[in-house]
């Protein structure tokens, strides 16, 4: 069956908008002027706003501090990040703070072998700036194949580990969070019901995500994988990337009840 475009009418009391980075916001790997200038107007408009990625820590520092956000939760929910007092960010983990070094040192030793056994694959070069979750690189500046990715994520699950494809990598972390546990616990924090909330992803990491809300939506490339997630979006735009994002974004704004102006 066909997915349903998103419009106005699916958009009713929509109070937090959560939505993916890589594929999602980003096209061609690029954050467009109008993407960014679409976060922007939701938030202004009085939503929360979320991104929800599996890039590391250190840039969701950074993008908790300079984009138009509410939260950020980075490392497929691996550390969440929210504006806190007097200027400071508070972050939670999905893991216990003291297991975190000896997870890290078999998580190094897994990935070596790992990338030995796959030619071309690399750590990538991003997960210096991670705190829980790693990723091995085979499509940002490696160039593999999908079957290798696949491999990829066979050979870290032997291991042990929770793996995933995203658009650009293989994440990979300690069972026990995903991207779906970490948003549950900031929508408590946030007091959102998840009926209150959307999810914008593209790739399988987000499956989680297309499964836990009703109306999850997926950009136009989250096709090409149609066949292999094992939870589907309801909702499909007809822009990739940042432009299937700003379509979201459009049809959540022209929901909003319009608000009325003070007298003067």
């Amino acid at each position: 069956m066909r997915p349903a475009r998103f419009s106005a009418a699916s958009a009713r009391s929509v109070r937090a908008v959560l939505t993916d980075f890589d594929g999602t916001l980003t096209t061609d790997g690029r954050l467009l002027p109008s993407t960014y200038q679409a976060l922007a107007d939701l938030r202004a408009a009085g939503l929360e706003v979320v991104l929800v990625t599996g890039r590391p820590a250190g840039w969701g520092e950074a993008f908790c501090r300079t984009f138009p956000v509410s939260a950020v939760i980075t490392e497929n929910g691996g550390v969440t990040f929210w504006p806190g007092a007097g200027g400071r960010l508070e972050r939670s983990y999905g893991v216990a703070a003291d297991r975190l070094a000896a997870l890290r040192r078999r998580m190094h030793a897994d990935a070596a072998r790992v990338c030995k056994a796959v030619p071309g694959a690399r750590l990538s070069s991003d997960s210096r700036y991670t705190e829980v979750d790693l990723a091995i690189d085979w499509n940002e500046e490696a160039r593999l194949p999908v079957a290798a990715a696949r491999r990829i994520e066979e050979a870290l699950r032997a291991r042990g580990w929770e793996a995933v494809r995203s658009s650009v990598h293989v994440n990979f972390w300690p069972a026990g969070f995903d991207k779906r546990t970490a948003c549950d616990a900031l929508l408590a924090r946030l007091g959102v019901m998840a009926d209150d909330a959307i999810y914008v992803g593209d790739a399988l990491n987000d499956a989680p995500l297309f499964a836990a809300y009703a109306r999850s939506i997926g950009v136009a490339g989250v096709l090409a994988l149609w066949d292999e997630l094992p939870a589907r979006p309801r909702f499909v735009t007809r822009g990739d990337g940042g432009r299937g994002f700003e379509e979201v974004a459009r049809a959540v704004l022209k929901a909003r009840p319009l608000r009325r102006r003070r007298p003067r």
